[in-house]
């Protein structure tokens, strides 16, 4: 999924990290899990915990680190007589076999009710029965959680694949997009087994922080004033499928209930602070990028603070993300890893 501030490109630098500083590890929480990337990489070799404030987000740690084998759909498939997903690709969708009102189709694409264009038509209408069909099934008891959640959450990983978008839900293309022209199709999500109580949630981090202990913890916060939940208020609306009150030209719902203090200049280092304080975890790996809100003398701070100072340690990384079509790195612009040891 493309999603601001992912990490996948900075996974084998993470490892790299946790070997070398914290081989004794058993567990491992991922507190601002976004897309699960990290979270489903360690997950292989430890015992998880996974978090995120967004609903999107902890479906899909419901489906991928709670889960730990593909889900067998008895029930459904008894029903159906064929597997959920080749049903979803099989059906085709008209707004005659919908039961309720199209929420995505009559406010996401074009139509008599919208001029707003982030799907076509036919896979609007398609989200649409899904989610309904899901609700339905998950209603009358032929779906258990595990399954209710894998099947949701490869709803939530398709949603991008046919998005009429630059990068973000934001704002939509005026133009149609060749990936919006594809039909919606379902996607399997790989499950790790590590055979443990692995276990998600989906709250304010520094609430959790004073419930959950570990090994190593790592954060991976928001970095600048830009909020994530506006950016993808779109995934969130699917995945609540609540019929928001919605406004302005791209639809939005209201997020305050999401906002995150990380974002703010004058909150992120108090609750960053306050974070690291309540955290009950021997080993603490944070990454942040150098254009961050917070600046590294001030990270290193208050890591050194409650922290075992001695143990402290800090690396820069050239963003390759951001390479120019030369080839060539930004010299000023890093990502940052920070380890500090704190005795639990």
């Amino acid at each position: 999924m493309r999603y601001i501030g992912s990490k996948v490109l900075l996974l084998e630098h993470i490892e790299n990290l946790v070997k070398k500083k914290a081989n004794d590890a058993k567990s491992f929480c991922d507190i601002f899990s976004g897309t699960t990337a990290v979270a489903r990489h360690f997950k292989k070799d430890y015992q998880v915990i996974s978090n995120d404030l967004l609903h999107f987000s902890y479906v899909l740690q419901k489906a991928t680190i709670e889960n730990d084998k593909y889900p067998e759909f008895r029930k459904i498939k008894k029903s159906l007589g064929c597997d959920p997903f080749n049903y979803f690709e099989a059906i085709q969708v008209d707004k005659e076999i919908l039961t309720e009102k199209p929420f995505i189709y009559e406010n996401y694409s074009p139509n008599c009710n919208s001029e707003r264009q982030y799907f076509s038509n036919e896979n609007a209408l398609k989200i649409d029965y899904i989610r309904q069909t899901l609700e339905k099934w998950n209603n009358e008891g032929l779906l258990e959680s595990n399954e209710y959640y894998y099947l949701l959450a490869g709803l939530i990983e398709a949603i991008p694949f046919i998005s009429n978008i630059a990068g973000t839900y934001g704002a939509y293309l005026k133009h149609w997009d060749k990936r919006a022209q594809k039909k919606l199709e379902l996607v399997k999500l790989d499950v790790t087994a590590n055979n443990q109580n692995n276990k998600s949630y989906n709250t304010d981090s520094n609430s959790l922080i004073k419930e959950i202990s570990g090994d190593i913890l790592y954060i991976d916060p928001p970095y600048n004033s830009r909020q994530y939940a506006p950016n993808y208020h779109l995934l969130e609306t699917i995945s609540r499928y609540d019929n928001p009150e919605i406004t302005g030209k791209t639809g939005m719902r209201n997020y305050q209930d999401v906002k995150s203090k990380y974002c703010l200049k004058r909150e992120a280092l108090n609750v960053f602070s306050e974070l690291i304080e309540n955290a009950h975890f021997k080993h603490i790996i944070l990454s942040y990028s150098t254009e961050g809100i917070m600046c590294e003398e001030d990270i290193e701070n208050v890591l050194r603070t409650y922290g075992i100072k001695e143990t402290f340690h800090s690396t820069k990384i050239p963003y390759r993300r951001y390479k120019h079509r030369a080839g060539h790195v930004e010299s000023n612009l890093h990502e940052l890893l920070f380890y500090v040891q704190k005795d639990k």
